[in-house]
């Protein structure tokens, strides 16, 4: 039997079809912009951790054709457990070899004043290799890996943006924090992905938002 429908039948299920596309689109343009901000709950040590949603990106300054990844990141983060409130900074260098050296901070192109987790000698004794979690410690070119039990957690507050970088740890004094949600522009002197020393920059308000709200949070 011949289909019977009409000429325009096409016409209005094209049209339908655009209708129901467009009102999807509608729907995802509506969707409300991700808070700069979050909380999660460290399910193994109930502890609450407030993250930034999105790492502060910083681009390489320098050209080379070995670099095989120009991104390094920081972010702070607070951790919660039963009201005892601990602050400290998070920074991923993508370091995959040579000798760890321990990254600095500039905020507004002043070094940042950052404190090492274990100020005391003899704290933890594994040494740190690229690509573990390291915590700073009092002597900058002698990092240790870092158990992040000793900060109440199971893991890592972010994720690694490769699998061969180096996570950093600091805590976080407030008036570091400070400078950071105020500033125009980070730097990060740090070591790239082939163990040469580079600087890390990013610069803008728009780029730095999150940390202003992570401040006021």
């Amino acid at each position: 039997m011949k289909n019977r429908a009409g000429p325009c039948a096409g016409a209005v299920g094209g049209l339908l079809a655009g209708v129901t596309v467009a009102g999807l689109l509608g729907g995802c343009a509506a969707l409300p912009p991700a808070e700069p901000v979050s909380e999660k709950l460290d399910p193994d040590t109930a502890t609450t951790i407030t993250v930034l949603t999105r790492p502060i990106e910083l681009l390489s300054q320098t050209n080379r054709s070995k670099q095989t990844d120009p991104f390094a990141y920081i972010a702070p983060f607070e951790t919660n457990r039963m009201g005892a409130r601990d602050l400290f900074l998070w920074v991923s260098t993508p370091q995959a070899q040579g000798q760890l050296i321990q990254p600095q901070v500039l905020c507004n192109g002043q070094p940042l004043s950052l404190q090492p987790l274990y100020p005391g000698t003899g704290a933890v004794a594994a040494n740190a290799v690229p690509g573990d979690n390291v915590a700073a410690g009092s002597m900058p070119n002698a990092p240790a890996k870092l158990d992040l039990a000793k900060l109440n957690l199971s893991r890592a507050p972010y994720d690694s943006p490769v699998p061969w970088s180096t996570q950093w740890y600091f805590r976080l004094p407030a008036d570091s924090l400070k400078c950071l949600a105020d500033a125009e522009g980070i730097s990060l002197e740090a070591r790239a992905a082939d163990g040469a020393e580079e600087q890390f920059t990013t610069a803008g308000r728009k780029n730095l938002a999150s940390l202003d709200a992570f401040s006021r949070r």
